[in-house]
């Protein structure tokens, strides 16, 4: 009996790593205007990654001028119960000129993959 409290209480004190984003796959050109598909490959040891929080900064012009936009899609279907895969996530822009896209992975129990960011240029 006591070998058995003791398998369990380790396996139930041991921490699940957090979900890694591996590398974004850009499309080959980013244009204004339309909805593009960056490709996030990722690792998930736990199998419960969630959601991905996206967000795009404009990189270009005064400060008190720069947008930033952030949303949260949910990935349960395409992702969940899954160690590896790749997700698609479309992105589109407003305007042109240079841009900051980061990703985050987020998993059922709230934790988040450290964020992946690469600097593109929009054309116009």
């Amino acid at each position: 009996m006591l070998a058995l409290l003791s398998v369990a209480g380790r396996v139930a004190g041991e921490e699940a790593q957090p979900p890694l984003i591996v590398t974004v796959i850009p499309p080959p050109r980013l244009v204004v205007g339309t909805s593009l598909d960056f490709v996030v490959v990722f690792r998930a040891p736990g199998a419960n990654v969630v959601a991905i929080v996206e967000t795009v900064e404009d990189l270009d012009g005064p400060l008190l001028r720069r947008t930033t936009r952030q949303r949260r899609i949910g990935v349960i279907g395409r992702a969940f119960g899954r160690e590896a895969g790749q997700l698609p996530v479309s992105v589109s822009f407003g305007g042109a000129g240079p841009k900051r896209l980061t990703f985050v992975l987020v998993t059922d129990d709230g934790d988040e993959s450290d964020p992946w960011s690469l600097e593109a240029d929009v054309g116009g």
